[in-house]
């Protein structure tokens, strides 16, 4: 039932993702407790309960209760008992009276984790907690080998994706056409065309199973990252289940089916199409020259599924207009896959076949297969920048973005990567490929020429990998426009104080700010403010500061009901509370107006 439940999750998400949405934020805002941060309760409540502002999803220990000793004294049984977007866990029974602290770490619908937590009292208060809510939910916290390990195990994912569809493009578009205008009825073809056979069809092999691997590791990565342990103990059956039962689970199971169905379907000997002797015993060559109708469908289901999986699990899957972005990153990824799957082949590839024969029957050969891979690689990379600018404009929104955030950097480098590789291929182009057919017309070795060749095209796959490196980095961060949709939250330390920020719907016109004071230690409301003061900046544009008057709305609680900020930009909102004559906490919060 699960598998049947998996399988009608998988085509409902592939139709979903295409229909409009509303925009997602890029972190669910936390928006009540049960019980209420701070209280204390007469009894031991049944469940603790976080609610947000969208839908999230946990793995096992999203949610835990910890004693003033740092014991937990949860049951680990996540609930959700009022909808997607709350999530609770139950106690152990018979709890003494004294002081509890409860966090969270769960996962927003971008894919990005969120933590935080708060104090309460069973009976009535007793010692403070030994540990703060600070460095309870710092403890939660993936390592650095942690997210080092996930940035690779997408980047296996990419390159095995890109070799997978990229190889299996140039053999149908690139090597066999080739190969029947330029072999001749020598035997040496005959050999030339197995090598390159058999050569291809262990990359390919070679391609799905990194494929098959990277793709569990993702799903156990992501555990981790839900769950905030590390890659050891996310291989537990409960918190795997619990991201297998997610979009992002879900999507990195089938994708990884499919690369297994593919290993499957390519491990059999004699698929990839090569020449033969004619007859037995007789001179000359024969054989079909084309992949098996069988075999072109499998291909084309099980890469098909796989070309547009990171759509599916990615920001495009999550982000407005739905039927815009993915559609654009289908086509990106299959770019850049038969960019980087032609390379490889031409480097890796290609010379298992060219060695088979003699230098002028080579160097016709590899003028024919450049010839026409150039065309084909012209193409993706017209592809690649037309897709990457729609999905710049739209994950970007404005062009600061680029040098301001995390996620802008990385296109920056993605672009320069990009044009040095352009540069590298117009080189191979107007230089050595006409350099390459006059040495095939006239029968002459490829000598100086070649050698030329296979240095830059060393040069263009090496800046590929380090392309794929960068993009398996620029995924782990929220676009701007995913960050910057309805309402901007932060939280930050100011003193022994945490302060919680939320301007709604952070764009030009009114907005209404929530600014909110607990003790970092106990996670309950500070009361103890007794002047609050808000003044607004924009210094790109020489405004302010501006005062804004702050009314209280509970303890610890001021409001801005209508805060006007008239123009975009990013404005530093300063905060300044006051708590006797002579001392008093400051804060600057970046706000993001657009």
């Amino acid at each position: 039932m699960r598998v049947k439940s998996r399988i009608m999750r998988c085509a409902v998400f592939a139709l979903a993702m295409l229909l409009p949405a509303t925009p997602a934020s890029a972190h669910a805002i936390l928006e009540q407790t049960s019980p209420a941060r701070g209280v204390t309760v007469d009894s031991e409540p049944k469940l603790v309960q976080f609610r947000f502002s969208e839908p999230v999803e946990g793995s096992f220990g999203a949610v835990r209760v910890f004693n003033a000793q740092g014991e937990r004294v949860d049951d680990d049984a996540i609930v959700r008992p009022k909808g997607d977007d709350t999530m609770g866990v139950g106690l152990e029974s018979g709890l003494a009276d004294g002081t509890y602290t409860s966090t969270f770490r769960v996962i927003s619908a971008d894919g990005h984790p969120v933590a935080g937590g708060f104090v309460f009292s069973i009976g009535a208060p007793g010692v403070a907690p030994g540990r703060s809510v600070a460095e309870l939910t710092a403890a939660s916290e993936v390592g650095t080998a942690t997210d080092i390990g996930f940035g690779l195990a997408r980047g296996v994912t990419y390159t095995a994706i890109a070799l997978a569809i990229g190889s299996l493009v140039f053999l149908l578009a690139v090597w066999l056409p080739a190969l029947r205008l330029a072999m001749t009825a020598a035997g040496e073809w005959l050999e030339a065309s197995r090598r390159f056979a058999k050569r291809l069809r262990r990359l390919l092999l070679l391609a799905l199973i990194a494929g098959v691997v990277g793709e569990a590791a993702q799903i156990v990565f992501q555990g981790a990252t839900g769950a905030g342990t590390t890659f050891w103990s996310a291989l537990d059956a409960n918190i795997i289940q619990d991201v297998l039962d997610t979009r992002y689970g879900t999507v990195r199971l089938f994708a990884c089916g499919a690369f297994l169905g593919a290993l499957v379907l390519f491990s059999a000997r004699g698929w990839v199409p090569a020449l033969r002797p004619a007859t037995v015993g007789a001179q000359g060559l024969a054989g079909t020259l084309r992949l098996e109708a069988p075999t072109l469908v499998g291909a084309g289901l099980f890469l098909g599924f796989i070309a547009i999986s990171s759509a599916l699990a990615g920001h495009a899957s999550t982000q407005s207009p739905r039927a815009l972005l993915i559609p654009i990153d289908v086509l990106h990824v299959l770019a850049m896959s038969v960019w980087i799957g032609g390379l490889v082949a031409l480097v890796a590839v290609l010379p298992a076949a060219t060695r088979a024969l003699s230098t002028s029957e080579r160097t016709r050969l590899l003028a024919g297969v450049v010839s026409r891979f150039s065309p084909l690689a012209f193409a993706s990379v017209c592809v690649l920048m037309a897709t990457g600018t729609v999905q710049s404009i739209v994950h970007l929104e404005a062009l600061d973005n680029l040098l301001h955030t995390a996620f802008g950097r990385a296109i920056l480098i993605k672009i320069g990567l990009l044009l040095l590789l352009i540069g590298l291929g117009a080189y191979n182009q107007r230089r050595l490929l006409p350099r390459l057919r006059a040495a095939a017309a006239n029968g002459e070795s490829p000598g100086a020429v070649g050698l030329a060749l296979r240095r830059s095209l060393r040069a263009e796959v090496a800046l590929l990998v380090v392309v794929l490196g960068v993009t398996s980095v620029l995924v782990s961060y929220a676009p701007p426009t995913s960050a910057r949709s309805g309402p901007f939250s932060t939280t930050q330390a100011v003193g022994p104080l945490e302060l919680q920020s939320t301007i709604d719907p952070a764009e030009v016109g009114r907005n209404e700010m929530h600014f909110y004071l607990f003790r970092a230690r106990d996670g309950a409301q500070f009361d103890g403010t007794k002047e609050f003061k808000v003044r607004a900046t924009l210094p790109g544009e020489n405004i302010g500061p501006i005062a804004i008057r702050a009314v209280k709305g509970g303890p610890g609680h001021y409001v801005v009901p209508a805060a006007d900020f008239g123009v975009k930009g990013d404005w530093q909102v300063k905060l300044t509370g006051r708590v006797s004559d002579f001392d008093q906490y400051e804060a600057t919060v970046r706000v993001p107006i657009r």
